[in-house]
């Protein structure tokens, strides 16, 4: 495969970084519940994942730098956001009780 094989099949797979002029990888869609209804959140995994490596427990997260970047890829309204933030870190807390070592 050809380096612009390689380099599109990274983008498709979200294995690859890509530039603003390129637009996003593909990243994931993950179905949560907000508020009793269920809810298609992108990018949770991938945010979840950076965070957890950069060492934030359940108990330490910034909830804000976790929002931030959700909040880019992610369409929430105004009135529904304090329910969406305790859905997001509720799943952060069971995401990181399962990856803990």
């Amino acid at each position: 495969m050809g380096k612009f094989g390689k380099t599109l099949f990274g983008k498709l797979t979200g294995n690859d970084k890509s530039c603003c002029c390129c637009g996003p990888s593909i990243v994931s869609i993950r179905t949560i519940r907000v508020d009793g209804k269920e809810m298609n959140v992108a990018g949770l995994y991938e945010e979840f994942k950076k965070h957890f490596e950069a060492g934030k427990t359940s108990e330490n997260i910034d909830a804000g730098e976790l929002m931030q970047n959700l909040l880019k890829i992610n369409v929430v309204s105004e009135n529904e956001l304090e329910n969406f933030k305790a859905a997001i870190l509720k799943e952060y807390v069971t995401y990181w009780q399962g990856n803990k070592h």
